[in-house]
């Protein structure tokens, strides 16, 4: 990515001086061939990051089994931030809760796909925020299957829910933490 970055970045330097010696700056010329070559610029490098950092980003469809079977003291972990729709490209789809044994992903039916704790075998911050939330992956090995599900957490001063989660699969598995808990980088 850097390389192309980089590759792209000359060019337009190239161009842009080239404009500047050959063409005549009171002309019209000069400004379209600097205005189009701007505009190339900034949509090949918008392109490179969108590849870089969001392209992919959400998790691919991964068919669960859902059931209408609900549980019992259901503590919530996630919620849905608001970024003008462009949160359904980023995020999974179901919300999330746990029990002190396993992790529910419940999908917009209340249909609950349920997995247990100690097939957790990640849990890390991802580089994304939304709304000064920090965006949260657990990867969940099912089935001889990694399971990826990414989700805005719900931590508030009221709610301690993600935190009691994380602690948990803390004591279960801490090498399936792959990202520190801080109050400051939530």
């Amino acid at each position: 990515m850097v390389k192309r970055i980089l590759l792209i970045s000359i060019c337009y330097v190239i161009i842009i001086v080239t404009t500047t010696l050959t063409v005549d700056p009171a002309s019209d010329a000069f400004l379209l061939i600097i205005l189009i070559s701007g505009l190339v610029f900034s949509f090949l490098l918008g392109r490179e990051l969108y590849k870089k950092y969001f392209a992919g980003f959400k998790p691919k469809e991964q068919h669960l089994s859902y059931t209408d079977s609900g549980g019992g003291n259901l503590i919530q972990i996630s919620k849905k931030p608001f970024l003008f729709g462009l949160e359904k490209k980023l995020l999974s789809d179901d919300e999330f809760y746990f029990d002190n044994t396993h992790f529910y992903a419940v999908n917009a039916n209340s249909q609950t796909a349920k997995f247990n704790l100690e097939d957790i075998t990640e849990i890390s911050r991802t580089d994304v925020r939304i709304n000064n939330s920090s965006i949260w992956q657990v990867k969940i090995n099912h089935e001889n299957k990694e399971l990826t599900f990414k989700f805005a957490h719900n931590y508030t001063i009221w709610n301690k829910g993600f935190l009691e989660f994380y602690e948990r699969v803390k004591t279960i598995n801490p090498a399936g933490i792959k990202s520190d808990w801080s109050l400051w980088r939530m």
